[in-house]
């Protein structure tokens, strides 16, 4: 396969692009200020995300017609934060310090569930994740298991579920949802396909899909 350096940008910043696009139609709308943050992501996002041109040379992508007032102004050393309210500047090193406590990452997520067995059924036999033995599941008043999900972990716990289970939005991305990263969504699909395991792909085009466990919890599957 020859390589092909934009398409990789393209892909990397896809999701980025989408919410700009987004946010461009605001312009219309009762937040210009919104709307000019928007075109100046997306003027960002074509300098950075080249793709070729009929000519087969790397050109800039299309984007909406960027306002000379709407001009990026950018110091030496920042970059810039893209919000609905509004914009903010903010240096290099202040993006990458993390808070005074200390985070390392999502340590596991808990998902509750009716019936443990039906979940196991899901998570582990089908999908294939493992259980952490070192994890007790004897010492709290409720039944439950640990997966590993790579070096974080999922916590099924076998709790009364407080949320509807009916009315839920039919794309997950809309939904309260857990994300895992995984390495290939059409081996995934084919699992769910065979499994009769009903599923929805990305809206923005990501190699991403959507699907509910038996409990109707949201989970996306993103292709990294």
């Amino acid at each position: 396969m020859a390589y092909e350096p934009h398409k990789i940008v393209e892909a990397h910043k896809a999701h980025s692009f989408v919410q700009a696009n987004r946010l461009w139609t605001l312009k219309k709308s009762r937040n210009p200020k919104a709307a000019a943050m928007a075109a100046r992501c997306l003027s960002s996002l074509a300098l950075l995300s080249p793709s070729p041109s009929s000519s087969g040379k790397v050109s800039a992508m299309a984007s909406p017609p960027v306002p000379s007032s709407a001009a990026p102004r950018r110091r030496p050393g920042t970059c810039l934060s893209v919000a609905t309210g509004g914009e903010q500047l903010v240096t290099a090193q202040e993006a990458s310090q993390e808070p005074a406590y200390g985070v390392v990452s999502i340590h596991h997520v808990g998902i509750l569930c009716e019936n443990l067995e039906r979940s196991m059924a899901f998570y582990k036999d089908l999908l294939g994740l493992k259980v952490n033995p070192a994890r007790p599941t004897d010492k709290l008043p409720y039944r439950g298991a640990w997966l590993w999900v790579g070096s974080e972990m999922i916590h099924l716990m076998e709790l009364p579920n407080p949320d509807p289970l009916t009315g839920r939005p039919e794309h997950g991305g809309r939904d309260r949802h857990t994300c895992m990263a995984i390495k290939d969504v059409l081996k995934l699909k084919e699992i769910f396909d065979k499994a009769g395991i009903k599923y929805t792909l990305s809206k923005s085009g990501r190699p991403a899909i959507f699907a509910r466990d038996p409990d109707g919890n949201a989970l996306e599957f993103t292709q990294v």
